[in-house]
């Protein structure tokens, strides 16, 4: 019966509006789909940063964290993200010379570049550089000021610093943009212990 009915569809002549409303609707269609494959990287970043805030669990919150970090790193370059690929190599090889040197090498080419001092920022906070941690991650948030990431690195190197106001306040903006942010909770309850054990 399929068969016949598609037969007779076929069969029937088309009316003037009726060919005139398919092809609006198919244009309609196309439009759409054109218009979210021209989708400004920006306005997907607004977009993804906004269902982050508005995620409901940590497992939905988790996968939408990791696509902006991955828009955040491709928005470099080809050679910012070769020399971002490097040190990520090295540092996971624990070879943290190394890493230390391709990101201070990315941070000459792009000083603009975000994660580039964030890298660096994450190298110094492994080796105990507390204090060039502090100034490579703030200089990560002035360039982007919704990095989660470099917003809960700032709140543990002033958690080394024993300056737990300024380390809360870091924790509560990185969960401002990402409010399941686990490593933010966790570091804002260690500091919120903090204050209230000296408050007694």
């Amino acid at each position: 019966m399929i068969w016949l009915a598609a037969f007779l569809l076929i069969q029937t002549p088309a009316l003037p509006g009726d060919a005139a409303s398919s092809s609006n609707a198919v244009q309609d269609e196309l439009d759409l789909s054109q218009g979210r494959d021209r989708e400004r990287p920006e306005a997907r970043l607004d977009r993804r940063l906004e269902d982050l805030r508005n995620a409901e669990t940590e497992q939905a919150a988790e996968p939408i964290a990791e696509e902006i970090r991955s828009m955040w790193r491709q928005s470099g370059g080809a050679t910012a993200n070769l020399l971002l690929a490097r040190g990520q190599e090295a540092r996971e090889a624990g070879d943290l010379t190394t890493a230390a040197r391709q990101f201070t090498h990315l941070r000459r080419l792009e000083p603009e570049f975000a994660d580039a001092w964030l890298a660096s920022a994450q190298i110094a906070a492994s080796q105990g550089d507390w204090p060039f941690a502090l100034e490579a991650v703030e200089r990560a948030i002035a360039l982007e000021p919704r990095r989660f990431d470099a917003y809960a690195l700032l709140g543990r190197a002033l958690e080394q610093a024993e300056a737990w106001p300024a380390a809360q306040a870091a924790y509560e903006e990185a969960l401002r943009v990402y409010p399941l942010m686990p490593a933010a909770r966790a570091g804002l309850a260690r500091v919120e212990r903090q204050l209230s054990g000296r408050a007694l």
